[in-house]
C-alpha cells in the first residue's frame, strides 16, 4: 500500500467522522448537513480543511471550554447577585406585568428588567468617543473595555495613552480584545498600558495548536465599556478609525452606540467580569467584586435588560429576544443590520407580520464591504421585499445593529440577523422602554 493510498484512506475516515459528528453529535439544521456533507464528499482535503476553519465542529475542547465557563458565568452570578441587589433599581419577577419579551429574557437568561436609567444614543462615532474618553478622564476607581475590535490606528492610540494615563494615576484598567478581531492592528500597542500596571488580555489566542485551532467560529463580539460601575457603553462601535467616518471607500460608516447610567450598568459590569474570569481563569475571593458595584447614577425612568448570549449559553436570549418583538408588533418594525442572512425562524417572523399588516422596514448598507456577504444580504432582502417588507439602502456602510418597534421598544446592540451570529458569537443587547412597566 503507497503512502498516497494511506493518505486518501485517513482523510476519507476523517470526513466521515465529521459527517458522523455533524449528524449525531451536533444535530446541525438538515440544510446545513447537507451541505457539508457534500463538501466533505466531493472536495475531502480542502473539505475537511474548511470544515475545521469554518464549521461549527465537533472539537471537544470547544465544547469543555464553554461548558465550564457556563458554569462559572452561573456560580459568579449568585455572588454578583447580592451586590447589584444592594444597589437597588431594578425589577423582581413579581412585580413586573405579563409582558412577554421582560419575562422571557428574566427567566431565560435572568436578565432583570432595570428601571432608573438614562441613556444617550450615539449615531456618529466621533461623539461617541468623545463622551467616552471624558467618562474615562473622570474615572476614580476603575475602567473595563472589551472589544472585538481595537485597532493600532489614531482612535486606538489615542484611546491606549488615555488609559496609560488613569492607570498610572492609580485607576484600575482591564482591556479585553478579541484576538481574531484585532489580529492585524493590535501588536506592541499596549505595551505602555501593561508597564504602567493596567492589565490587556486577548479572549480566545489564535495559537496555531491542534488543542486551540485556528478558527473563525466562537468569537466574542460584545462592546462594553464601564467606568467606575456608573457609566456604561454598548452597542455596535469597535475602536477604529473607521467608526469615525475615516474610511474612505465605506463613507459615511453609520453606526448606533448607547451610553447609560442607572442599574443596567451593573448588569454590563456583571458581564465583562464573567468574560475577563473565564479568559484569565482567576479565582478572587468574594469580596473583590464588591468594589465594581456601586450605587447607580439614577437620572431617568427608563426601562432597560441587558441580555447577553452566545455559544457560552445554554440559548440565544438576543436571537429569541428579537424573534419576540416582531411577533409582538402591531404597527412596525424598523430594522438595521450591516448582514442579512437570517436562518428560516426570521424569515417567516417577518413574512408573518408583513402579510398581517405590519410596516416593517429593513436598512442594509447601500455600501457592502464584503462582497459575498452583500449579495447574500441583497438576496434575502429581495425575498423579503414580495412579502411586502420595505428595504431601504444607507448611502455608505450601516453597521448598526438596532430593532425598533412601534417607537417605544428598542433594542441596540453587537449582533447581526445572521444564522451564523447568534449561535456562535458572543454578544449583549440592550432591550428598553421609554415606558417603565407598572
Amino acid at each position: 500500500m503507497t503512502a498516497h493510498t494511506v493518505i486518501i484512506i485517513i482523510f476519507t475516515l476523517l470526513d466521515l467522522l465529521c459527517i458522523i459528528a455533524f449528524i449525531f453529535v451536533e444535530r446541525k439544521n438538515p440544510a446545513s448537513t447537507i451541505a457539508w456533507a457534500l463538501v466533505l464528499i466531493f472536495v475531502p482535503f480542502l473539505g475537511f480543511a474548511a470544515y475545521l476553519m469554518f464549521g461549527s465542529g465537533f472539537h471537544v475542547n470547544k465544547k469543555r471550554r464553554y461548558a465550564l465557563k457556563r458554569i462559572s458565568d452561573t456560580l459568579y452570578k449568585k455572588v454578583i447577585s447580592r451586590y447589584i441587589g444592594n444597589s437597588c433599581g431594578y425589577e423582581e419577577l413579581e412585580a413586573i406585568p405579563s409582558t412577554r419579551l421582560i419575562r422571557y429574557l428574566q427567566n431565560e437568561g435572568g436578565h432583570y428588567l432595570t428601571n432608573d436609567n438614562a441613556a444617550r444614543i450615539f449615531t456618529s462615532g466621533l461623539e461617541m468617543f468623545a463622551f467616552m474618553k471624558e467618562d474615562i478622564r473622570r474615572a476614580k476607581k476603575h475602567v473595563h473595555l472589551l472589544y472585538y475590535i481595537i485597532r493600532n490606528d489614531t482612535l486606538g492610540r489615542e484611546l491606549v495613552a488615555l488609559l496609560t494615563k488613569k492607570a498610572q494615576e492609580g485607576v484600575e484598567v482591564r482591556v479585553m480584545y478579541d484576538s481574531l478581531g484585532s489580529m492585524l492592528s493590535v501588536g506592541r500597542m499596549f505595551k505602555p498600558l501593561i508597564a504602567a500596571g493596567g492589565d490587556v488580555v486577548a479572549f480566545s489566542p489564535l495559537l496555531f495548536t491542534v488543542s486551540s485551532h485556528l478558527r473563525l467560529n466562537y468569537r466574542n463580539h460584545r462592546k462594553i465599556t464601564v467606568v467606575d460601575g456608573q457609566v456604561g457603553y454598548v452597542g455596535g462601535m469597535n475602536v477604529g478609525d473607521e467608526y469615525c467616518g475615516r474610511h474612505k471607500r465605506l463613507y459615511p460608516w453609520r453606526d448606533t452606540h448607547l451610553r447609560l447610567t442607572g442599574t443596567s450598568v451593573s448588569f454590563l459590569q456583571e458581564r465583562f467580569l464573567f468574560d475577563w474570569i473565564s479568559v484569565t481563569e482567576q479565582e478572587p475571593e468574594e469580596p473583590d467584586f464588591e468594589r465594581f458595584f456601586t450605587s447607580p447614577l439614577r437620572r431617568g425612568n427608563l426601562a432597560v435588560q441587558i441580555a447577553s448570549s452566545g455559544p457560552d449559553t445554554e440559548t440565544s436570549s438576543i436571537k429569541y429576544g428579537l424573534l419576540e418583538l416582531l411577533y409582538a408588533a402591531k404597527q412596525n418594525v424598523y430594522i438595521q443590520t450591516p448582514y442579512f442572512t437570517p436562518d428560516d425562524s426570521f424569515i417567516d417572523a417577518l413574512r408573518i407580520a408583513s402579510c398581517a399588516g405590519v410596516d416593517i422596514r429593513l436598512m442594509i448598507p447601500g455600501i457592502a464591504d464584503h462582497l459575498i456577504v452583500g449579495a447574500a444580504t441583497n438576496s434575502y432582502a429581495w425575498q423579503l421585499m414580495e412579502s411586502g417588507v420595505k428595504v431601504y439602502r444607507s448611502k455608505g456602510f450601516l453597521h448598526a445593529k438596532t430593532m425598533v418597534i412601534a417607537g417605544t421598544t428598542q433594542t441596540i446592540g453587537t449582533t447581526h440577523i445572521r444564522h451564523r451570529s447568534f449561535p456562535h458569537h458572543l454578544g449583549a443587547h440592550a432591550f428598553s422602554s421609554f415606558c417603565t412597566p407598572h
